[in-house]
């Protein structure tokens, strides 16, 4: 959008993100705990270092063990 004087606008995200209660992550993580699968503590522990670090996805996944 083109303002007075012809200068643009910022943009505006039109989608604001969604987060997950307490409540929800909760239950999320009593079901990768209990979860019996060949990678189950690899999502338990991602997921858990997703939601308690504020780590982003990118940067999950390029981690490398040392």
């Amino acid at each position: 959008m083109i303002l007075r004087g012809g200068i643009e606008s910022p943009k505006t995200d039109d989608k604001l993100p969604v987060y997950m209660t307490l409540t929800d992550l909760k239950q999320l993580f009593d079901y990768l705990e209990r979860a019996q699968s060949r990678f189950s503590m690899r999502n338990e522990l991602m997921f858990k270092l997703l939601a308690t670090t504020g780590l982003r996805r990118s940067e999950l996944v390029s981690l490398i063990w040392e």
